[in-house]
């Protein structure tokens, strides 16, 4: 009886699962595409047909060529136009107009559909790149590195490539190590030529966008002007190698080591910078270590003080303490720790001792600095020749400060508006005298 139980219990269980649905087939793609438009938009196009109804349909997208990319962030999920059905047309347009993106980044995407019976099914990762189409791009690539121009010949393009491989080979051996890249530099003719690519209502002074996030430099370089090659690309470069190489969730470097390096990094020096430091320090005015480590002065002076000032901090760690010293600054900055923490471990000293050490080696002061009050900030990168420059106090449109006492008015001002308060107060001692005649 129990044999018999058992087989029936056996044989009920086959019966259900032969009678259970088969699960439905995966939807069959047709179209599965993206086009960019440049200056408009990027538009994805999906259409697929499946035996049961496709109950929803989502377009996942990140920023990024691959998996491998450090800094590639998560999908973000976008609703397309569609309509429910076992046949579907699905279409999504970003607006670029209206949300930015970075000329040449890559797009990375895919589309989940969900069926009548709850099966969801993605389709392979494809790419598009946002690319500038009003102009013919040529390309050379080595070692991650991928260069774009429209403007002069192949020569040219092999000389911007072989700057920026040039570059990559002295960083590399400071920071002790190698990157994965991938880095991809675009290089208009002019900045006239390149001001489409940049972000809605930039400043006329930019000359150029870094994207270290990304792996994207974009500048505007004319055939032949070897300087500008020689300061742009290992500037920019050296942004995004030290990006990539100390890229965590905690913290980044602070921007007098970040320039410094960058400034030091370059082929075409940056004229009257050390005699730019050499007269700071003999007027005192030389800017504490510390104050360099989030931002620096929008004043025009004072910036390009910090750009000069950080590329000599740089160069006289790596003078003292040898390339070796760069490279576990590095590695500190790749753990996430504090400057202070970083500058004790790597370089054995503090980050105040350090700023000491480096000013015995500049002229003593000769007089006491004027301390400015100036809390704008400038942007940590810099693509033009010279900082930005701050509008003039009497510009168009703006009114003259006013002292805290208020007495920085001109003093005919204060005489005619002390003598028309006199001849209302008169006038109205007139009137009342008037009305009370009137009224006997």
């Amino acid at each position: 009886m129990l044999r018999r139980s058992i087989c029936m219990f056996f044989a009920a269980l086959c019966a259900l699962a032969w009678l259970r649905p088969a699960a439905a087939a995966a939807p069959q793609i047709t179209t599965n595409s993206a086009t960019s438009d440049f200056g408009q938009s990027v538009s994805f196009t999906l259409d697929a047909q499946s035996e049961q109804p496709i109950t929803d349909v989502t377009l996942l997208y990140t920023f990024g060529a691959s998996d491998a990319d450090k800094d590639v962030p998560a999908f973000v999920e976008a609703t397309p136009d569609w309509q429910p059905g076992s046949s579907v047309h699905a279409t999504f347009t970003r607006d670029t107009t209206v949300e930015y993106l970075p000329v040449g980044v890559t797009i990375r995407y895919k589309w989940a559909l969900t069926q009548a019976d709850g099966t969801t099914t993605e389709t392979p990762e494809q790419l598009v790149r946002y690319d500038d189409t009003r102009f013919s791009w040529r390309e050379r690539s080595a070692r991650g590195i991928t260069i774009r121009w429209y403007a002069g010949d192949d020569a040219w393009g092999d000389q911007l490539l072989a700057t920026a491989l040039a570059a990559l080979d002295r960083l590399e051996q400071r920071i002790g190590g190698t990157v994965p890249g991938p880095m991809m530099i675009m290089i208009y003719e002019t900045t006239s030529d390149m001001r489409a690519a940049l972000p809605p209502n930039s400043a006329d002074w930019i000359g150029g966008q870094a994207r270290p996030d990304l792996g994207l430099i974009i500048g505007a370089i004319a055939p032949g002007n070897d300087a500008e090659v020689g300061r742009l690309i290992p500037h920019e470069l050296s942004h995004l190698v030290l990006y990539q190489a100390t890229e965590n969730n905690y913290g980044g470097t602070p921007v007098w080591f970040d320039e410094g390096l960058a400034v030091a990094n370059q082929d075409s020096p940056d004229f009257g910078f050390t005699a730019r430091v050499k007269t700071a320090a003999s007027d005192g005015e030389l800017i504490p270590l510390r104050a360099l480590a989030s931002s620096f002065p929008n004043d025009p002076e004072k910036a390009l003080l910090s750009y000069a000032q950080s590329e000599s901090i740089v160069r006289y760690i790596e003078a003292t303490y040898g390339v070796d010293g760069i490279a576990r600054l590095v590695d500190q900055f790749r753990q996430g720790v504090t400057d202070d923490v970083a500058i004790e471990s790597a370089l054995g000293v503090s980050l105040d001792t350090l700023d000491d050490q480096w000013r015995a080696t500049m002229p003593a002061a000769e007089r006491t600095p004027v301390i400015a009050n100036d809390q704008e900030t400038a942007p940590s990168s810099r693509f033009t020749d010279s900082p930005r420059q701050r509008p003039s106090p009497n510009a168009p449109g703006l009114s003259p400060s006013v002292g805290s006492d208020g007495l920085s008015l001109p003093l005919w001002i204060w005489a005619v508006g002390g003598v028309g308060a006199l001849l209302i107060l008169v006038g109205g001692v007139w009137v009342v005298r008037e009305l009370r005649v009137a009224r006997r």
